[in-house]
């Protein structure tokens, strides 16, 4: 059994480069099972299960980012959706100017 050197990060939480878990997940393509590949790295199935996912994703730049992969048709989504929250929330900001300066004009104390 060949060993792998990994990272420990301040935390103590262990750290894999991007190249050992290409090299790990190649094993997987090869037929090896996947509890067998969990075992012998000591991971849990989740990350494992998580680096495919990534890099079925976004391919080795998948693995290498820190955080979820998403498509980029949902990312493009929720940007449209981000910035007509936005014009909703300027509209309502002058809505409530507007009454505060009818309020004001009229002499009415806002409650």
């Amino acid at each position: 059994m060949e060993e792998i050197e990994v990272k420990l990060s301040k935390n103590g939480k262990r750290r894999w480069s991007t190249e050992q878990k290409l090299g790990i997940l190649k094993e997987l393509e090869s037929g090896i099972h996947f509890a067998e590949l969990c075992r012998k790295y000591n991971i849990s199935s989740q990350l494992l299960y998580t680096w495919r996912k990534k890099f079925q994703g976004g391919g080795k730049q998948g693995l290498a980012i820190e955080g979820e992969v998403v498509a980029r048709s949902q990312y493009l989504a929720a940007v449209k959706r981000i910035e007509e929250l936005e014009m909703a929330l300027g509209r309502k900001t002058l809505e409530n100017e507007i009454l505060k300066k009818t309020f004001e004009i009229k002499g009415v104390k806002l409650p």
